[in-house]
C-alpha cells in the first residue's frame, strides 16, 4: 500500500512539475517526447562518431550535460512567454521547432560522422553538410589536443597520467 501512495506522489508531482515547465495536451506531449527523442539519439550517434574517429574526451560529455539541460529548458522558456502574453503556444512551438531541428541537424552530422550514413537521404546530407564539416574540423581539434597533451589516452584517471609524467 505504501509503494502505491509513494508511487502516486511521484507521478502526481512530475506530472504537474511537466504541466508547469511545457503546458497540457497531446501535442505538447508528443512535440516533447520527440524532442527528448532526437535529444538523446543525438547524443548516442555522437558518443559512437566520436569513439570511431578517436576524439572521444569526457570533458566534452560533461559539457553536453549543460548543453542538454539548456536545450531542454527552451521550450519551458517558451511555454512561459505564452502564458504571460496569453498566446496559445505561439512561442512553445516556435522554440521547440527551432532547437529541434538544430538537434537533427547535429543529430545527422553524427549519424554521417559514425559511418552510418547509408541510412541518412541524399538531400539530408547535403542540408546539414555545414555542420558536419564543423563537427569534423572540432573533432580533428580534439583529438590532435588530446595527443598533444595525453598521448592519445584518454582512458587512465588522473593519478596514472600524473604518474606517467613524473
Amino acid at each position: 500500500m505504501k509503494e502505491w501512495i509513494l508511487s502516486g506522489a511521484i507521478g502526481a508531482f512530475l506530472l504537474s512539475a511537466f504541466h508547469f515547465l511545457y503546458g497540457e495536451g497531446s501535442a505538447r506531449y508528443l512535440a516533447i517526447f520527440l524532442y527528448v527523442f532526437l535529444l538523446i539519439m543525438d547524443w548516442l550517434a555522437g558518443y559512437r562518431a566520436s569513439k570511431i574517429d578517436g576524439s572521444y574526451a569526457s570533458e566534452y560529455g560533461i559539457k553536453g550535460g549543460y548543453r542538454a539541460v539548456f536545450i531542454l529548458g527552451m521550450p519551458s522558456i517558451g511555454h512561459q512567454i505564452d502564458q504571460i502574453s496569453g498566446t496559445p503556444g505561439v512561442a512553445f512551438y516556435f522554440l521547440t521547432a527551432a532547437f529541434g531541428l538544430h538537434i537533427w541537424k547535429s543529430m545527422t552530422a553524427n549519424v554521417i560522422r559514425a559511418g552510418w550514413e547509408k541510412w541518412v537521404p541524399g538531400w539530408a546530407m547535403i542540408y546539414v553538410a555545414e555542420e558536419l564539416e564543423h563537427k569534423i574540423s572540432r573533432a580533428i581539434k580534439r583529438r590532435t589536443e588530446k595527443e598533444k597533451y595525453l598521448g592519445g589516452d584518454d582512458s587512465g584517471s588522473k593519478d596514472n597520467r600524473n604518474a606517467s609524467v613524473q
